[in-house]
């Protein structure tokens, strides 16, 4: 599902996967694989994918939905950040505070968070402080645990960084 939609958001771009992974940073075969559903992208990877399609990650996995988290009456939660944080933070020290503001907002202490999503608590404390690179399952174990949607979830973080966008390969602007 989400190799589907990374190729789809690359396709609507009109760019090739060759020019894609040039303008990412990303080797050009690694993101063959990204597109097959090859990798277990980590978060910093996937947060380079998500700039380079220009996608907010709120709005890429809007869609996108974990098993049946809430009842249809459920209503979105309204855990907010800091907005001191919000202005020169990393996307790893976001993505600790959003992990701990939803987890605190769910009740758990960080040990019985961890025992309850299977991670090490010494893992989601090195998360929480920013320090970690979790893949997308586990990204996505935390959030079933979290009982938060992808969508939901990634509302914390600000507007990806965009890299310029080419409609043609570099080929073809040769040829």
């Amino acid at each position: 599902m989400l190799a589907t939609a990374i190729r789809k958001g690359r396709m609507d771009l009109e760019i090739t996967q060759e020019d894609f992974a040039r303008l990412a940073g990303i080797d050009r075969g690694y993101m063959g694989g990204i597109e097959r559903g090859e990798h277990n992208l980590t978060f910093a990877k996937l947060m380079v994918v998500l700039a380079g399609l220009g996608a907010h990650p709120s709005e890429f996995f809007r869609d996108f939905r974990l098993r049946d988290l809430r009842g249809p009456d459920h209503a979105v939660r309204q855990v907010t950040l800091p907005a001191v944080l919000m202005k020169d933070a990393t996307d790893r020290e976001i993505l600790g505070a959003a992990v701990r503001a939803e987890r605190q907002h769910a009740g758990f202490t960080q040990e019985g968070f961890a025992r309850h999503a299977g991670l090490a608590r010494s893992y989601m404390s090195g998360l929480e402080r920013g320090e970690r690179n979790p893949t997308f399952t586990q990204l996505v174990r935390i959030l079933e645990a979290l009982a938060v949607q992808p969508g939901d979830f990634f509302r914390h973080f600000p507007d990806s960084r965009k890299m310029p966008r080419r409609r043609r390969s570099q080929r073809q602007a040769e040829d």
